[in-house]
Parts: structure tokens; sequence; C-alpha cells
């Protein structure tokens, strides 16, 4: 037990910054929506300010294991933190569209670069044995600050300074843990094997729209279903709350289907699952435990998505590959993301039940591309040629370099940690790679074009 617990300790410092750093940016995102409301801006101003985070996010994510190679994990945390607060009192001083989106770019790579951090740092740092238990620690506190921060708006007076100051102490408070800790931190990794972004679309087209979709679709939700619920008197907190749950909850026994069926069958029917909720969300949003029901639905077949289509993208390719095909799919994700918001904000200009009736579009129609995609290219991938399904958040770029490359080095244990946690597992050798039996994957990748 003693032991188990001494594992645990190198975890506690990333994790409790972590917690800090999503009881700031999360709650803050739903925030923003509001208090622009509140301010008398139009959907489409607020739509182009959340997307201006996304568009930093993406930014974030593609160079911050550059700068942690360069500064170091705790001095990089350190410096993004506080930027991120500065951000985060900017934005209380003055109330100005221009500002804030500015500030909202300035932000997102800022927490982009916290998210490779932090996930960095806890996989990196864990050892064979620790690595299963560590990315379920890793995903229970980011999913359980997501969803219980959320209830931070009910605290607050959206219409005074109070919650820029609240955010911006949780955050400079995430620099405390990481700071005094004590253990060492892990060391940067090597480069990575890559291919053309073209090369990945061929092999998986699927993956490519689901990711784009997914980035649509729940930038849409964290922009706007906190004005939806605000104008049909549903407790804003509350909504999310459950929304998220959703996405966490059903991403287990869905990823699990994943690993038994074709994936690509799974996205589909997620994707076609995700409209019914949706559609009855314009009819009966009025029922507020019903339309709370219907919300932690459409959270979970539509956070689904994304980790379900990097799965699927993953079942093509070489282990070498697998870090730069996750990357390339973050990235796409986050174009999405970028889209969605200002696309949502001219819908919703129209109808304030406009963004269930995007979300039912988009849905749709990535379930039309898999139907096309899945009778053009029939053939599935067998079970024993898949990758395990790992849980991933679609908010976080855990997709990265650094965070990838320890996640699939350390696959099997990852899968063995969780099948049989106290059992003791002896480290394998990795096996040389076999170039002709590549160069015969690629021939059949490219045959399959899917």
């Amino acid at each position: 037990m003693n032991q188990k617990l001494k594992s645990l300790n190198p975890l506690i410092a990333p994790l409790l910054s972590l917690a800090f750093v999503v009881c700031s940016s999360t709650p803050f995102l739903t925030f923003i929506s509001l208090k622009l409301q509140v301010e008398g801006f139009t959907e489409t101003v607020i739509g182009i300010v959340q997307s201006s985070f996304y568009l930093g996010f993406l930014i974030g994510s593609l160079r911050a294991e550059k700068i942690i190679a360069r500064v170091g994990y705790i001095r990089s945390f350190v410096c993004f933190s506080a930027i991120f607060g500065a951000t985060v009192l900017i934005q209380g001083m003055y109330i100005s569209a221009i500002l804030w989106t500015i500030m909202r770019i300035i932000g997102g790579v800022s927490i982009a670069t916290l998210y490779v951090i932090i996930e960095s740092w806890i996989l990196s740092g864990s050892s064979q044995k620790t690595r299963g238990k560590t990315l379920s620690l890793y995903m229970i506190a980011l999913y359980g600050s997501q969803s219980l921060s959320q209830m931070l708006i009910d605290v607050v007076n959206i219409e005074t300074i109070t919650p820029f100051l609240l955010f911006g102490i949780l955050c400079y408070l995430s620099i405390v843990p990481i700071s005094i800790n004590y253990s060492k931190t892990p060391e940067s990794q090597s480069e990575i094997m890559k291919k053309s972004y073209l090369e990945v679309y061929k092999a998986s087209p699927l993956s490519f729209w689901g990711s784009l979709s997914s980035g649509i679709i729940l930038g849409a939700i964290y922009s706007f279903l906190p004005i939806f619920a605000t104008l049909n008197n549903i407790r804003v907190s509350y909504i999310m709350t459950i929304t998220i749950a959703g996405g966490f909850l059903l991403q287990w026994p869905i990823g699990y289907l994943s690993d038994i069926f074709d994936r690509r069958k799974v996205l589909i029917t997620s994707a076609i699952l995700a409209i019914i909720p949706s559609i009855l969300m314009i009819f009966f949003s009025n029922v507020t435990y019903f339309a709370y029901f219907l919300c932690f639905l459409l959270g979970g077949f539509t956070f689904v998505i994304y980790p379900i289509s990097i799965s699927q993208a993953c079942d093509r390719f070489d282990t070498k590959y697998v870090p730069f095909v996750v990357g390339f799919m973050a990235m796409t994700y986050g174009i999405g993301a970028i889209i969605g918001p200002f696309v949502t904000s001219l819908f919703m200009e129209i109808s304030i039940y406009a963004l269930f009736i995007f979300i039912a579009i988009v849905s749709s129609l990535l379930g039309i591309i898999g139907i096309y995609f899945r009778m053009k290219y029939p053939k599935i991938t067998p079970k024993e040629e898949k990758s395990e399904f790992m849980p991933i958040s679609a908010s976080a770029p855990i997709g990265t370099d650094i965070a990838s490359k320890t996640i699939e080095r350390n696959k099997e244990n990852i899968i063995e940690s969780f099948k049989h946690p106290d059992k003791k597992e002896e480290e394998e050798k990795e096996e040389p790679i076999n170039e002709k039996n590549n160069e015969e994957e690629k021939s059949s990748n490219e045959k399959d074009n899917n």
C-alpha cells in the first residue's frame, strides 16, 4: 500500500495544477458568452471572440513542445499561467470586443501550452507499471474539474468584476503545486516519424471528417449552450456540468464497442444518434429535467466522436507514425473548433434553437460522409490489428508530439494496467522494425485508400 502511494506522489503536483487550470479556464469560457450577452453584444461578436480562443489553442498546441524543450517544464508552466491570468484580469478591466479577441487568442495559446506541459509531465514521468493508472487519473482529474467547475458560475455575479478576479486567482494558484514539487521533471523526447498530411487523409478520410466535425460541434456547445440555457431559464451550471459528464461517462462503453465492432460503424452510429437529442431539445427544452437528460445524451454521443476518429486513424498506421497521425487529427479538431462558434453565431441570429439545428446538420453530414466511405471502402480492420481505444478529451491537446509519443511507446503497458492493475508486469523489448513489412503495409494503405 505504501509503495502504491509512493508511486502517486510525483503525480500529485501536476494533477493539482491541472485542476486549478481547468477550474480557471473552462468556466471562464462559459462566463465569457454570458458576459458578452449581458453587455449587449450580438451572437456574431460572441462567436468571433470564442473562435479566437480556439485559434490560439491551435497555435499553442502546435508550438508547445518546442517551448518546453527549450525552457523546461516548470518555467514554461509558470510563464504561461501568469500570461493566462493576466489576460483574464485585463478582460475584467476593459470590455471591448477587439481587446477580448486579442486576449482570447493569447489565452488559447497559454492554455494549450499548459495542457501539454501537464500531460507530458505525468505521462513521461510515470513508470511502465503505473502508466495505465496515470492515464486514468489524468482523465478523472480533467473531466471532474471540467464538470464541477461549472458550478462556479452560480456563485459569482456576472455583472461585476468578481468573476475575473476569481478565475484569475485560480489560474495563479495553479503555479503553487508545480513550483514546490520536489520530484524530478521528465526529459523531453526525441523526434518522431512523420508522413504527409495527404497520406494520412487518404489512409483514413473518415477520421479526418470526424475530427473536424467534433471540433465544430464541441466549439459550438461550449460557446452557445450557456446562452441557450439563459434564454430558456435553465441553470447554466447544471446543463454544462451534465453535458460534460455525459461526454465523460459514455466514452467508456462506446469506446469499448468500437474495440469490438468496426469503428466506422460506431462512429456513424454515434453521429446519427446525436441528431435525436438535438432535435428533441428544440421541442422539449422547456421541460427542464428532460432537457438535462437530453444534454447528457448529446454530450455522450458528440464527445466520443473525436477519440473514435483518432483510434480509427491509428489502426491504419504502423506504431512509429501514430504520434504524428494523432497530432494531425488534433490539429484538424482545432480547425473545426475555430469554425464552430463563428458559424453557430450566424445561426443563433435567426433562432435561439439554431444551436441544436446546427449540431443536427453537422451530425447528419458526418453520418452521410461516413456511410459513403463505408460503402466505398468496405474493408474492416481485423480486431487483432486495432489500436486499443483510449478516452481522450477533445478539449485538451493530448495528441501533441510529446504526450502521444509517450502513450504510444507504452501502449501495451497501458492496456495491461487497465486489465490487470495489480499484476506485476515484465518489461518488453521493442521489436526491430521490418522495413519490408512497412513497405507492404504502405502499399496496402494506398490500395485501400481508407
